[in-house]
């Protein structure tokens, strides 16, 4: 029971909008890959194989190294979002679990459900950096909290089945020292104390952090997606002439990113120089794959101009310069 009166801790809004409610199909867990594990773990049955595209982060393999389930890379084809095809051994069958992923919140939410229909076992989709999109009908999928809001540690797994909550809870009062960091001393002095705040998610899943539980009732996520969706208008309305990608006026979910694929030689480097942050999506798939690969290309060209809600379109667009 909590003591009435006493010293005062941080004081939070109630907004209490965020659009996954928790229950016994909807576990609050610790990180995108804890609530993959937490899925993992309550499948109806084992799969005795998973195939996971080549483009995405390592860090999904995680689960499926902790619980012994042998991992295939497959490569994708087609439009990343609209049309993607995984590239897959005419000896998939029933038993093999197959990842597919929701790109940034762009793909088309009726081609991943196609995709699953097609597959004899299970899919899973990865909507880590698509927490707006909805789940997918009767397939599994999970979210990752801190790629969206300034939050210490927060996943999200939604399944068409009960779900298995891990043992232990988290607690994330002294990691979130880097969120204060960050407005105190800036993005570039703090990135000391969110790589040890990344560093610590690398252990097996714990259910989401008290802590972490409180900031999620207080972030106005209807906001959140409104704005991030002006900010995908007003670059689309700029850049798509010079975009690779086919994308639509009006994305199907507020998005992580405006994805931009432009082939401007040296681009990267001048949008740097203006201090907008450019994460390499991502460094192991150059490591790890031939220059000439699908996924290859993609790291290496793929320009994710943020278009989050801490910025107004005008000065998103204001500092993109000539583009």
């Amino acid at each position: 029971m909590n003591m009435l009166g006493g010293a005062f801790g941080a004081e939070l809004a109630r907004v209490e909008n965020f659009p996954y409610r928790e229950g016994e199909t909807c576990a609050y867990v610790n990180s995108g890959r804890a609530a993959l594990e937490c899925i993992l773990l309550s499948l109806p049955r084992r799969p005795a194989r998973a195939f996971v595209p080549r483009f995405t982060c390592d860090t999904i393999l995680q689960p499926f190294a902790r619980l012994g389930i042998p991992v295939l890379r497959y490569e994708i084809q087609g439009n990343l979002f609209a049309e993607v095809r995984p590239i897959l051994p005419e000896s998939v069958d029933e038993n093999d679990l197959l990842l597919l992923t929701n790109y940034f919140g762009m793909s088309d939410p009726q081609h991943l459900r196609a995709l699953a229909e097609q597959h004899p076992g299970i899919c899973v989709v990865d909507a880590a950096t698509a927490l707006f999109a909805p789940p997918v009908a009767d397939v599994p999928c999970f979210y990752s909290l801190r790629k969206f809001a300034g939050v210490p540690d927060g996943g999200v797994a939604v399944a068409p089945f009960p779900l298995k909550l891990p043992e232990q809870e988290d607690r994330s009062a002294y990691a979130a020292v880097a969120l204060w960091q960050r407005i105190e001393v800036g993005a570039v002095a703090s990135l000391p104390e969110f790589d040890a705040l990344e560093a610590r998610l690398n252990t097996a899943p714990r259910r989401m952090s008290p802590l972490t539980r409180a900031l999620l009732g207080s972030i106005d996520w209807e906001r959140i997606a409104c704005r991030r969706c002006e900010n995908y208008a007003a670059l689309h309305t700029r850049l798509a002439p010079v975009n690779r990608f086919s994308l639509p006026p009006v994305p199907p979910s507020a998005p992580f990113c405006y994805p931009l694929l432009s082939g401007i030689p040296g681009l990267r480097d001048e949008l740097v120089d203006a201090h907008i942050a450019l994460p390499l999506f991502w460094p192991e798939v150059i490591r790890d794959t031939q220059a000439e690969s699908p996924a290859n290309y993609l790291s290496r060209a793929l320009l994710p101009l943020p278009i989050d809600q801490r910025y107004t379109a005008e000065e998103i667009c204001a500092r993109m310069g000539k583009l």
